[in-house]
């Protein structure tokens, strides 16, 4: 649920935080400042399940262009449309829509959270499984993404301001807000050109302050980051691709 920008330039930019909620501003400088962030063009990334799957990932940061590459498949997103090469068969179950930019959020927050079109609400102290968390949580305005019904909290270090624990909601299937959260655990970072990035994050299944079942992990290798854009001509939809569908519903 990301929105787009259309800079092209990575002038040296200075962000001004204090539009941002105090805890995401220090959230944010905990993970190595939006300036840094905002500097990039491009982020490059192999994602791992825990199956050992790998797939590249290629990210536009200004204008959030996306393409994945499979063993078999290619999933791009030109800016409009997700496309599936051959076929979106060859994709599997699911939605190659929905799952375009999912790991990117995941990825990239909390710097996503100062995206615009997003609404704070600070929920002070939170605990889960027992420990005490700084949470905020995020919605977004009307339009803003494909999942504008999405909820997110962020749970933060009360002392460090680190990302330690997400919950977020999935609407992308139903179009219907839910307060029903899911949970990921940010388990292990990494520090790549100034940035703390995840290395590592588990999936868990959420009810009342407490963590379920184990869903899935994920982890993230040769993480790099770049001040140019990527070529455009990558995005491009592929001759022998089939189009996603904006809506499930």
């Amino acid at each position: 649920n990301t929105a787009s920008s259309d800079q092209t330039d990575n002038d040296e930019i200075k962000v001004d935080v204090s539009q941002y909620p105090e805890l995401l501003a220090k959230a944010l400088e905990a993970h190595g400042g939006l300036d840094t962030w905002r500097n990039f063009g491009t982020l490059r990334y192999d994602k791992v399940s825990s199956e050992g799957n790998s797939e590249n990932h290629i990210i536009n940061l200004y204008n959030r262009k996306v393409l994945i590459d499979r063993d078999t498949t290619q999933i791009g997103f030109d800016g409009k449309e997700v496309w599936v090469s051959p076929n979106l068969e060859s994709f599997g179950s699911g939605s190659a829509r929905f799952y375009h930019n999912l790991y990117f959020y995941f990825f990239g927050i909390p710097f996503l959270l100062s995206d615009p079109g997003i609404m704070y609400e600070d929920l002070g102290t939170q605990t889960v499984n027992g420990t005490d968390y700084r949470a905020l949580k995020v919605s977004y305005g009307e339009g803003v993404g494909d999942s504008d019904e999405d909820l997110y909290i962020a749970h933060f270090n009360p002392e460090t301001y680190k990302l330690e624990l997400l919950l977020y909601t999935v609407t992308y299937y139903s179009g219907e807000k839910t307060e029903n959260y899911n949970a990921l655990a940010y388990s292990d970072w990494q520090q790549v050109n100034g940035l703390e990035v995840p290395k590592k994050f588990v999936g868990y299944k959420y009810a009342d302050g407490k963590l379920g079942d184990k869903r899935y992990e994920a982890s993230f290798d040769n993480v790099k980051f770049e001040e140019k854009v990527p070529n455009p001509e990558i995005f491009k939809m592929a001759e022998n691709s089939e189009i996603d569908s904006l809506k499930t519903k």
